[in-house]
């Protein structure tokens, strides 16, 4: 059980470490400054609710896509461990990943009428470092309580991504630009720190001689 509880904790420190909502709050705020507090919840739970099935399906489904296609999760571990290992080299340096949304893709999305999906939860948010971190995940959850622990573990990070977006005006007045960085970069070094981890474990299952 304490095992289960361990691994449980790491994949939803991992999934808040790569959705950054904190770090999302400047963009979200520039999408919705002409929005009364009414539209920003509609937006915000919108957004919680597609951050939660994008994940959801990535865990239950992403394996059989991957064999599908003849991938094998080693390779697939070592590439999205490079994909996150730039993501949080961004991050550190308090910059918006590419490989989420670039300011094109931000600067369009003022015209989208549900920016709470498009392009807040997608990509911006459970782009592809988050699906990534799931089909890896579920690679190791070996029993019932496992993907038990994932489903609720899931559904309270979506609740925190809520209840940031939700009272994403007054975040960011209290933390100002500063705070907002600080917050991203120790995100940042704690998603560097899972990517080594990830990358370090797709090389030995590729090399089962690096195991010893």
């Amino acid at each position: 059980m304490e095992q289960v509880i361990s691994d449980t904790l790491k994949f939803g420190i991992g999934l808040i470490s790569i959705l950054n909502p904190i770090g999302v709050i400047p963009v979200f705020l520039s999408l919705t400054s002409r929005y009364s507090n009414h539209k920003i919840k509609l937006v915000a739970r919108s957004c919680s609710i597609t951050v939660a099935v994008t994940i959801l399906i990535s865990l239950f489904l992403g394996q059989k896509i991957l064999g599908f296609f003849g991938i094998s999760i080693a390779s697939f571990t070592i590439g999205g461990g490079f994909l996150i290992f730039s993501m949080a080299f961004s991050m550190i340096r308090a910059q918006q990943t590419q490989a989420k949304m670039n300011q094109d893709e931000i600067d369009d999305a003022e015209e989208t009428a549900e920016i709470g999906i498009v392009p807040l939860a997608i990509p911006l948010l459970s782009g592809p470092g988050t699906i990534s971190t799931s089909i890896i995940q579920a690679k190791h959850f070996n029993d019932i309580t496992h993907w038990i622990g994932a489903v609720v573990i899931i559904f309270v990070v979506a609740l925190i991504v809520y209840f940031i977006l939700r009272n994403s005006r007054a975040i960011g007045d209290r933390l100002g630009k500063i705070g907002l960085n600080v917050m991203t970069r120790v995100m940042g070094l704690i998603l560097l720190s899972i990517s080594i981890e990830m990358i370090v474990s797709g090389v030995k299952e590729i090399l089962p001689i690096l195991k010893g």
